[in-house]
């Protein structure tokens, strides 16, 4: 108890904009929880089949690797405020049509214009953090953003699974429509259950928005002075530089590079998790004989165990380092899915799904500021789009792949695949930045940044440091 009040203490000393980032999250992780849940059983219960649920999925993976680099290119231009509105706005349009409109083609535009908008507010979360922490804080505040999304995703997740049967019980809302609204709502009882949950998972991401018109611009001095220099380098220069470094590359050096290491180890991570993932709840409710409720249960059940265990990464980094934080918790996650790969008793599944999550998860907050940490502060945008692109190009080639296989094979070669392949992103993360590599790695950047011009913040020490 006294850890939780230490943490909530510590959200108090967060910079302003920190915090009310914070509040967005949370307050849009309902929705979250409840299309995840949802969406895709929506999709089957229109009578599409796993291989247009993985097209669909894959169509938002090719708009979020189309705008990813882009994004970091913003993101360190233009700072974050604006692309938080802006692609929030576009992610809540864009969503309204994948859950109103029911045919293929709208439903395949829809998902891309939700993938570009979805790569702004994915590339920006790592900057945006860093930038608005100290270096003492950071990695708690990565770990904090995880946890209070999902705490709220755990409770979407819950009323995303009553909220179909509840609907359904109604019989004025099951009933004929009015002209004007059968256009827009599925005739179908179930599917219009499903929609009408969606579509109220919808408007109550509305009040999301407030906390980010309330954030403070960031300062862009440093993007303007870039800018000016680059207008009065001639463009044929600048292209002579670009490839006279390209010349200069030493390929072994680019192989062990920290950011090649960590593109491929998302890449890894990225094609192992869409083979499966995306069809967890249709793994569960139509293989397994799973209510939606069940479903919803066991997968807030998973974010609940996730958020308790993200809160206690942070302690595992002072004791053991970030490196090892991160490849234990993953390792360990491997054994479990190999079970649930081949083992079909739901009764067993239930508790193995909780944890296999809750480990595989519970370092991605320290992950992600190791990432950051480990480039410079002007890099760190076209930084974090590589990362995110790797892992999102690479999920999204696998997640039809996965439907595919599925649909022709059954859920069990999905499951053994993700294994070799998560088996081999730990492998190499541990071979390039474990021993203490990875620390001292973090040291470099950080002395660099400083003799570089970078800005010490001088804040209360968050509770990583004080415990």
């Amino acid at each position: 108890m006294s850890l939780l009040v230490e943490y909530v203490r510590q959200f108090g000393r967060f910079q302003r904009n920190a915090r009310l980032y914070l509040i967005s999250n949370a307050l849009s992780g309902m929705t979250i929880g409840i299309i995840q849940v949802l969406y895709n059983l929506y999709l089957v219960s229109l009578g599409y089949k796993t291989d247009f649920v993985g097209l669909l999925l894959f169509m938002t993976t090719v708009g979020a690797g189309v705008a990813i680099f882009p994004a970091g290119l913003c993101i360190d231009r233009f700072g974050g405020k604006a692309i938080l509105i802006w692609a929030s706005v576009v992610i809540g349009v864009a969503g309204a049509g994948q859950f109103l409109f029911r045919q293929p083609l709208f439903l395949l535009l829809s998902g891309l214009i939700a993938g570009v908008a979805g790569a702004f507010i994915l590339v920006v979360n790592a900057p945006f953090l860093t930038r608005n922490s100290s270096q003492e804080e950071r990695s708690l505040l990565f770990s904090f953003n995880i946890v209070v999304t999902l705490a709220t995703t755990v409770l979407g997740e819950l009323l995303g699974g009553a909220l179909p049967v509840w609907l359904r019980a109604n019989a004025w809302l099951m009933g004929p429509l009015p002209g004007w609204l059968g256009v827009a709502l599925v005739s179908q009882p179930e599917a219009r259950a499903y929609q009408l949950s969606l579509l109220f998972a919808g408007i109550i991401a509305i009040p999301s928005f407030l906390p980010l018109f309330l954030l403070r611009e960031e300062s862009q001095a440093r993007s303007a002075t870039t800018s000016l220099v680059r207008e009065q380098v001639p463009w044929r220069v600048r292209m002579e530089v670009v490839f006279q470094r390209w010349s200069e590359i030493d390929a072994r050096a680019l192989i062990v590079n920290p950011i090649t290491v960590l593109v491929v180890v998302q890449m890894l991570v990225g094609f192992g998790a869409g083979l499966f993932i995306p069809y967890f709840n249709l793994y569960f409710v139509h293989y397994l004989g799973a209510s939606p409720a069940l479903f919803g249960s066991i997968d807030g059940g998973a974010n609940a165990l996730n958020a308790v265990l993200t809160l206690v990464a942070p302690l595992f980094v002072l004791r053991i380092g970030r490196v090892n934080t991160i490849v234990a918790t993953r390792a360990g996650s491997i054994p479990i899915l190999l079970v649930i790969g081949l083992v079909t008793f739901l009764p067993l599944l239930a508790p193995l799904y909780l944890l296999r999550q809750g480990l595989m998860d519970m370092g991605n907050g320290v992950f992600q500021a190791f990432s950051m940490e480990t480039v410079s502060r002007k890099h760190r945008g076209v930084a974090n789009s590589t990362y995110q692109a790797a892992f999102y190009i690479a999920n999204g080639l696998a997640t039809p792949l996965g439907g595919l296989l599925i649909t022709r094979s059954g859920y069990a070669i999905v499951f053994l695949s993700a294994v070799v392949l998560y088996t081999c992103s730990v492998a190499l993360l541990w071979g390039r930045f474990g021993r203490g590599v990875g620390e001292r790695l973090v040291a470099s950047v950080r002395e660099h940044d400083v003799t570089e011009g970078e800005p010490h913040q001088h804040r209360p020490q968050a509770i990583v440091a004080e415990s």
